[in-house]
């Protein structure tokens, strides 16, 4: 049996013709095709949807992080706040008054009497390497009877190598504390005017304050002066520190300066 010869001109329009089949695009499923083309677009848009909320989340977390307020302040660490007065010709008068003053943007810097309040930790003393200004307290030389008001002399000196210049609030707020809690401060202080310094370096300038040996708790201190029937303080061994407040002459900037504490004896 003889192969069928290929030539055939019949079996060549057959061949043509399957060609011609196979090569025709066959019928397109439009629903499929939707169908997935809508599955695609869902998948993006809540892949895009999930990253924005992601980032959301991350900016709301980081707004109720910075919006704390007062977890951080520089009465509690650096013990030295320096801030530019809103107005330099009442920066002085205020601050001497005991009362708070203003910085260039508004804020409020607590009033020197409440840098430490009753109950909570004293705060930490100017670190000498962050100005040319330090303050020191001198004790009583002797005991404080318990209930009773003592003197200390609060020096400023310069401790840097240039001259400083500005103001000395007259009056000084006093803390006595116990095992660094303060349990005693002395309140707003009166209409006494800034006294004006020139240190050179190594000169000091030194005022007094006084305080009382009584005992004060954070249900005390609700702002403004303590309670005149404070019980005294008990028989033993506390701390004394100051608060003194400068202005400086060039750029009106209020200064508070933290003492060390010093021991002192009540009994």
């Amino acid at each position: 049996m003889s192969l069928p010869d290929p030539n055939d001109p019949a079996r060549l329009g057959d061949r043509l013709k399957r060609a011609a089949d196979a090569a025709t695009p066959g019928p397109i499923d439009v629903d499929a095709v939707l169908t997935r083309s809508r599955a695609a677009r869902r998948t993006r848009r809540t892949a895009v949807v999930s990253g924005v909320g992601a980032v959301a989340g991350v900016l709301a977390i980081a707004g109720l992080v910075l919006g704390l307020p007062g977890l951080v302040g520089p009465t509690a660490t650096d013990g030295q706040v320096a801030l530019e007065s809103a107005e330099s010709t009442s920066a002085a008068p205020e601050a001497a008054a005991g009362g708070a003053s203003d910085d260039v943007a508004g804020s409020r810097l607590v009033a020197p009497y409440e840098v430490n309040r009753c109950g909570a930790p004293v705060a930490a003393p100017t670190d000498a390497a962050t100005g040319p200004l330090t303050a020191t307290v001198i004790p009583p030389a002797g005991p404080v009877p318990s209930g009773a008001v003592a003197t200390v002399t609060v020096t400023v000196t310069n401790t840097g190598d240039m001259v400083v210049s500005g103001t000395l609030a007259a009056t000084v707020p006093i803390t006595i504390a116990d095992a660094g809690i303060t349990v005693w401060h002395s309140g707003p202080g009166g209409d006494l005017p800034a006294e004006p310094i020139s240190l050179a370096p190594g000169e000091s300038a030194s005022l007094e304050a006084t305080l009382e040996a009584r005992s004060c708790t954070a249900s005390d201190d609700l702002g403004g002066p303590l309670p005149d029937d404070l019980p005294p303080l008990g028989a033993g061994e506390y701390a004394v520190g100051a608060v003194v407040v400068i202005t400086g002459d060039a750029d009106a900037a209020v200064t508070y300066l933290v003492s060390p504490l010093v021991p002192l004896r009540v009994g």
